[in-house]
């Protein structure tokens, strides 16, 4: 059986296996681990509930284990018939339990992922700065591939012109050092990205002093931000092709644009993102884009918090 405490002595494994060191790991069981017991609470004290409580089977991993287990799942993105073969647990337990700890990760995990507060009054430049670094914000649209819905309507809503199958996508705001800001939930893979970002509730977020910068397909989005600043592409057109001004000014777009398809590929060495996507969109799927994004943010911040010192 793969534990926490049979894993751990081998960090090289372990790394290769979650994507996170020993110590980030046990960093995320920290605030896991509160989450956990009041989720737990909550799930058993319900009022609905028949059976005491106590009554019934205990948990055969310990939840160490079982973040183990997530983090493995998001990391290589195994069948759940695998995993139950690495945990010698019945497929139908794995599954139940990687929905109950994706929850609460996805709880702790999107409040990490916000805009900083604006620097106090008293602070020297540089303080401001390294408190407050957001000159600007990226915005992107990542998609995946998902299994083919049965329903003929949902899988014309998902299908992508651009993939020619069936997606799901997200949306995300990066800042110039990438740190990520905010993501979107997942949407059906026909949402064009301007439509996904003015759907998603994230516009309203950002600070009016930050510059916005997209490509091409963001064209139009400074009619919902008038207040902002906001640069996208410049896109040829029929009888109209870009001018050399109109070509340097995308090549100078696309040298701020690259830390936002960074970030995204960082995003994608966990391969639940990458892989044909086969468990719930609404739920699974935006929980563990979420849960991602904060893992690859907190290494983001870690890095910069090194180059500062």
């Amino acid at each position: 059986m793969l534990t926490y405490n049979t894993l751990s002595k081998h960090p090289a494994a372990f790394k290769s296996l979650t994507g996170l060191k020993i110590a980030e790991f046990d960093e995320l069981y920290e605030r896991f681990a509160p989450a956990w017991e009041q989720a737990e609470a909550q799930r058993l004290g319900r009022p609905n509930r028949q059976r005491a409580i106590g009554g019934g089977g205990n948990y055969v991993l310990n939840q160490r284990s079982q973040l183990l287990m997530v983090m493995v799942w998001l990391r290589v993105y195994l069948t759940t018939d695998a995993m139950g073969a690495l945990f010698e647990l019945n497929k139908s337990t794995i599954s139940r339990n990687l929905r109950r700890v994706l929850k609460v990760l996805d709880e702790i995990s999107a409040s990490t992922l916000r805009w900083p507060e604006p620097p106090s009054k008293g602070r020297t430049l540089a303080e401001a700065i390294h408190l407050y670094p957001d000159l600007l914000a990226v915005v992107d649209v990542t998609e995946q591939v998902i299994l083919r819905p049965q329903d003929p309507v949902r899988e014309h809503e998902h299908y992508s012109g651009k993939r020619r199958l069936p997606t799901a996508k997200n949306g995300l705001l990066v800042n110039e050092v990438g740190e990520i800001r905010a993501i979107t939930r997942s949407f059906p893979g026909r949402t064009h990205d301007l439509t996904l970002i003015r759907k998603s509730g994230l516009l309203p977020q950002i600070p009016q002093e930050v510059l916005l910068i997209g490509d091409s397909a963001f064209n139009g989005l400074q009619n919902d931000l008038p207040n902002h600043r906001v640069a996208t592409a410049h896109k040829a057109e029929r009888n109209r092709p870009l001018t050399l001004d109109h070509k340097l000014a995308n090549h100078e777009l696309s040298t701020q644009r690259i830390i936002v398809e960074n970030v995204i590929a960082h995003l994608k060495k966990f391969r639940v993102l990458v892989d044909r996507f086969r468990h719930a969109l609404d739920s699974v799927h935006s929980g563990a884009f979420c849960v991602v994004a904060a893992l690859v943010n907190r290494r983001t911040q870690l890095r910069l918090n090194r180059l500062a010192v």
